[in-house]
């Protein structure tokens, strides 16, 4: 018997809210306390020293700068490679605009290539087509729960002399093979931003094995100053931590582990459960992936699966039943975040007239991801119990076994439809 959804003004799945995030207690408030009595609150400060050494330690890397936020930590690595103006700098089309922007804020041009439909990380063969003269470096983001193909994407930056710096927002405690993200390019960089995975509310670090690459980002980040007072200072600005946020973030650095085994038992659980719920499965995880830093679980959503239900209705049928479903980011260069941009960027004469900003063909399979097939849960939901996990895969059930409407699916096909054609007829062209 099909049970009539909430949407509908049937009974919701459930009622409970998932785990709340931050999670914080005890430790944070005592870490705060010290800092708070010792009258040293600016940056560069004991606190920050000691999460920049355990951070180091838990990452595999040497060095560890911490910085004011994520936007800035890639600002400032890409200035410290020497990237400016006259450069482009590969960046995939679905991320956060941050990303991007960063290329912007240092004067030079993102280009934008198209990701896997597999994983929704920068696609190599899309890197390599986009590689011109003007090329200086390659941001691969490792995007919800997945890690870029790095091995490809390494490869293909050695041929062409490129720094790679990796964003690693997502990915606090990613493994491939082994090694920690961040310590695979050039430079790494993560986000400790609220809605992160660790988070001091706002911040950021930048990694670094090379000992002259950390002096040069230290520098930019604290006005110049060298770090330890070794070596010759640079330009700079003050992009810094303050202790307050590294004290929250020694705590939180401390929960990550058990973070981490949580989400992962749960979601392996819940990938059980999606099994038996046609047109909805986790992205395939690559086999070098030792473990995932997750912000998010990527889903891919099929329509045919739902009789064509839009993927905007059963997003909105998800959050009735209780179930915190989002979609993915925009594609960068249709993000009305991005447009308003428009006087900030030299426009090339080559560039698509879609893109508005930036180099680079349209990317249908990042735009097929993030209008039509793409659905994420964020971290925090896999903080809970096997009990919330069958209670998402519950929800998925009971609207799959609930036709829409005739109008519903013809706009859903249509949509469907649209985004799919756009990805045949770019695989077709040479």
């Amino acid at each position: 018997m099909t049970q009539r959804l909430a949407i509908d003004g049937g009974e919701p799945v459930r009622r409970e809210p998932f785990p709340h995030w931050p999670v914080a207690g005890a430790r944070e408030a005592e870490l705060l306390r010290q800092v708070l009595e010792s009258g040293v609150w600016a940056g560069s400060g004991p606190m920050e020293q000691e999460f920049a050494r355990r951070f180091g330690e838990f990452c595999g890397v040497s060095h560890v700068i911490c910085v004011a936020n994520g936007s800035v930590a890639l600002e400032i690595a890409l200035r410290a490679v020497g990237v400016g103006p006259g450069d482009e700098v590969i960046v995939p089309a679905l991320t956060w605009i941050g990303t991007a922007w960063s290329v912007v804020q240092v004067g030079a041009v993102p280009v934008f290539a198209d990701v896997g439909r597999h994983d929704w990380c920068l696609d190599p063969d899309a890197v390599a087509e986009m590689v011109t003269s003007r090329t200086r470096a390659v941001v691969p983001v490792h995007l919800y729960d997945q890690v870029a193909d790095m091995d490809a994407l390494l490869g293909i930056a050695r041929e062409a002399s490129l720094f790679v710096i990796e964003d690693c927002a997502h990915a606090h405690g990613g493994r491939l093979a082994g090694r920690g993200v961040g310590t695979l390019g050039h430079l790494g960089t993560f986000s400790f931003q609220q809605s992160k995975a660790m988070t001091a509310g706002e911040g950021g670090a930048v990694i670094a094995n090379d000992a002259s690459l950390a002096r040069r980002v230290h520098a930019i980040k604290d006005c110049g100053r060298p770090f330890r007072k070794r070596g010759a200072a640079g330009f700079g600005g003050n992009y810094r931590l303050t202790e307050f946020q590294a004290a929250i973030l020694l705590a939180q650095l401390e929960r990550l582990e058990d973070h981490l085994e949580r989400k992962a038992s749960n979601i392996a659980f819940l990938g059980e459960r999606l099994l038996d719920i046609p047109g909805i499965a986790p992205l395939h995880t690559r086999d070098s992936t030792t473990r995932r830093g997750l912000y998010a679980l990527a889903l891919r959503f099929d329509p045919d699966a739902f009789a064509d239900l839009p993927r905007t209705f059963l997003l909105r049928a998800l959050r009735a039943e209780g179930i915190p479903a989002q979609p993915p980011y925009s594609v960068v260069y249709r993000s009305p975040l991005w447009t308003s941009g428009r006087r900030f960027i030299k426009w090339e004469a080559e560039a698509n007239p879609d893109q508005r900003l930036g180099l680079g063909a349209r990317c249908p399979t990042a735009e097929l991801v993030a209008e039509t097939e793409g659905l994420v849960l964020f971290h925090e939901v896999f903080l809970g119990t096997k009990s919330d996990m069958a209670d998402v895969a519950a929800a998925f059930e009971k609207i799959q076994r609930s036709p829409p409407k005739p109008g519903l699916r013809t706009l859903g096909r249509r949509v469907r439809d649209k985004a799919r054609q756009a990805v045949d007829r770019s695989r077709r062209q040479p």
